[in-house]
């Protein structure tokens, strides 16, 4: 039978759209992978990526493997082609409505996401997750500025999603306090005054203490060894609150730091720049022709940093430790932290009235003095400054190494508290310390928690590295990786300092008369609250080996009355004797007229021996003085006579000034020397003018 057509294939129906059938393919193909690359883009998009990115990768892989089937397996990829044609032709209808429906749905997606993200941007942000956290007042800026920093990161079209507050530590005698009895300041004054309780402020939701030493003397309830077992929803075990430390955050040596004249004289280039041990670095620098006078040092009782240092210190000079404890704390030096002493070498330098001190070292944290030198701001004490500046640079301290000065390590502790233990929370305080992970503190001044300097990044301008410093007074002076000593337990070494000063004996006399009930002066508030809150820092700074007690004056509140509410009879400065001069101090109230001074003093319970009278009033006027005269000339005789070994200091909260009767007369009459026996609380903190007082009644 003959094949019509030569034998070929019998042609198909005519094409009604009159295209050859070459382009009629291609066509097709180009439909296919458009197709497929669509549906290939949703998927991806719905775990990352944007969708016309991920449209244009997904077409052109689709373009590239069509071409290769159509180069390698061109007979297979016609007769797909043809199928696929057949089926469209037989669905075709069914498609078209399916595909016109699929438009419109997408165009309502679409529609709906935009005003959803259209509302997102134009609604108003909530509020932040506030994170608490709690540093020494040595590590505020570096913190701060890191902490600002993550806030920023959180942003979420233009909200952030966190916040945090970096607030100071009170030291730690008073952090003790703060964390046993659930960050209150003291036990209530009684039974029936619960309310007068008053927090540190808020409980913290991070710690990054100085040490591991100052985090092991922290009492830890029973709660803490449950700390593992916690529920997924995060509820605390018994104790409260349970700590979990996450790590370090950085570390930083504690150095001893001379003034450019005395380093320029100390300083030897072939010298190891770390010295075997403190006495070693005190006998290199007394060999170079440098007498040093003292060694200042913060308070001990409020600083950690100060605690640490104390005993390289004691070891390292020679005599008792009395000796290196007065040597150690200069009268016109104390300081309740490392960033309120270097302040006021800062504002000395600002002032340009005087030298650099070069016959005194200052024992410091390396990252402390880093931020001093480098003219940033000092905690909550002083402002940035232009360190090339001549008056800074004059001043600038140059660090010194030994073996034995110990590294502080700042643990990164979660503080979790009864009640506030959410899981929003937790996830905000992982979510911190993974982001400090990936920006430590290294980029703000602090050394690895190897104890090494990393390099500054290149380009980074806007970051402060220890390395900066290191290249300005070389690697001969500052190492580049030092030991991780660390420090003694904090009680034996408040047990040590205790031992190494002298026993003070303080009667605190507190005017509770209707006139302290004014404004004070300085810094605002009552001229009430101004004087317990001085009170206050003066009583956590003594030692259990000190003794103290409370009395208050009016005219309805008698020092002599045991009965009257506020008075505390002496006893040994133990934590339960504290807590109670405290909380009294929190609970009295002003009322009543003036108790005349002299009245006062008789009536106060001085004991017996040397004894320190520290009486904080407004100063009265002379009107509720009457018969002064006749009264000063017994205080300075009989009175006198009976009490020998007493010293009175007199407390002005303003407005009388120690030169203003009555006070300038009753503390002449009481043997005082010019300059002493009256002060005047300024704008300084309450706890540096207690440090001082306290430094100069031992």
């Amino acid at each position: 039978m003959a094949q019509p057509y030569g034998g070929g294939r019998l042609p198909g129906p005519e094409r009604r759209d009159g295209l050859p059938g070459w382009l009629r393919r291609i066509l097709q193909v180009i439909a296919i992978d458009v197709v497929s690359a669509l549906i290939v883009s949703l998927g991806v998009t719905m775990v990352h990526g944007t969708f016309w990115l991920n449209a244009g990768i997904a077409l052109l892989i689709v373009a590239a493997v069509t071409a290769a089937l159509f180069a390698f397996y061109p007979q297979m990829m016609h007769a797909v082609l043809e199928r696929v044609s057949r089926t469209l032709r037989w669905g075709g209808a069914t498609l078209a409505w399916g595909l016109g429906g699929a438009a419109v749905m997408a165009l309502i997606l679409l529609a709906g996401t935009g005003v959803h993200r259209l509302r997102e941007h134009t609604s108003s942000c909530g509020q932040p997750l506030d994170l608490r956290v709690l540093t020494a007042p040595e590590t505020l800026t570096p913190l701060r500025a890191a902490a600002a920093e993550f806030a920023n990161d959180s942003e979420d079209r233009g909200c952030r999603k966190y916040s945090v507050t970096v607030v100071p530590e009170a030291g730690p005698v008073t952090l003790y306090d703060g964390f046993r009895l659930l960050w209150r300041r003291s036990e209530a004054a009684d039974a029936g005054h619960a309310d007068d309780q008053q927090l540190f402020g808020p409980q913290p939701d991070i710690w990054i203490p100085s040490s591991t030493a100052e985090y092991d003397f922290i009492p830890k309830g029973p709660g803490q060894t449950t700390a593992a077992k916690m529920s997924a929803e995060g509820a605390p075990g018994k104790g409260d609150p349970v700590f979990r430390v996450r790590g370090s955050a950085g570390t930083s040596p504690l150095v001893l730091a001379l003034f450019t004249k005395a380093h320029e004289s100390v300083a030897d280039p072939i010298a190891a720049p770390i010295a075997p041990s403190t006495g070693a670095l005190l006998q290199r620098v007394a060999d170079a022709g440098v007498k040093l006078s003292a060694i200042a040092r913060p308070v001990p009782e409020t600083s950690t940093a100060a605690l640490a240092v104390t005993p390289a210190l004691y070891d390292g000079m020679p005599g008792d430790d009395a000796a290196d404890e007065r040597f150690a704390e200069p009268a016109d030096l104390v300081a309740p932290d490392a960033v309120s002493l270097l302040c006021r070498f800062r504002e000395r330098a600002a002032a340009q009235e005087s030298e650099p001190p070069d016959d005194i070292a200052v024992a410091v944290p390396e990252q402390v003095l880093h931020d001093y030198d480098m003219g940033r701001p000092l905690g909550d004490r002083c402002g940035a400054v232009d360190p090339d500046a001549a008056q800074y640079a004059k001043w600038r301290l140059n660090p010194y190494y030994a073996t034995d000065l110990p590294t502080l390590d700042y643990p990164f502790v979660q503080v979790r508290w009864r009640g506030q233990d959410t899981r929003e929370r937790d996830a905000a305080v992982t979510e911190f310390r993974r982001w400090l992970d990936r920006n430590p503190l290294t980029l703000q001044g602090f050394r690895d928690d190897r104890g090494v300097i990393p390099p500054a990044r290149e380009g980074d301008t806007r970051h402060y590295y220890l390395s900066r410093l290191q290249g300005i007074v070389g690697n001969r002076v500052m190492p580049t990786v030092v030991g991780l000593q660390p420090p003694d337990r904090v009680q034996d070494t408040l047990n040590r300092i205790g031992a190494a000063r002298p026993r003070t004996s303080v009667s605190l006399l507190l005017d509770v008369s209707g006139s302290m009930g004014g404004a004070a002066q300085a810094r605002g508030g009552s001229r009430l609250v101004r004087g317990t809150s001085f009170l206050r820092s003066l009583v956590s700074q003594l030692q259990s080996n000190d003794r103290a007690g409370l009395q208050v004056s009016s005219a309805t509140a008698s020092p002599s009355n045991p009965e009257t509410f506020g008075n505390v009879p002496q006893d040994a400065a133990s934590p339960e004797q504290k807590n109670a001069i405290t909380s009294r101090l929190q609970a009295v109230a002003s009322g009543g007229a003036d108790q005349p001074l002299s009245d006062a003093i008789a009536a106060a319970d001085l004991g017996s021996g040397k004894q320190n009278l520290v009486l904080v009033t407004d100063g009265q006027i002379p009107a509720t003085n009457p018969g002064l005269g006749s009264r000063v000339k017994w205080l300075s005789s009989e009175f006198r006579d009976r009490h020998p070994g007493l010293r009175l200091t007199v407390v002005l909260t303003g407005p009388a000034t120690c030169g203003s009767s009555p006070v300038k007369e009753i503390v002449a009459a009481l043997g005082a020397k010019d300059g002493e026996g009256c002060v005047t609380l300024t704008d300084a903190p309450e706890v540096e003018q207690a440090a001082e007082l306290l430094s100069e009644l031992r």
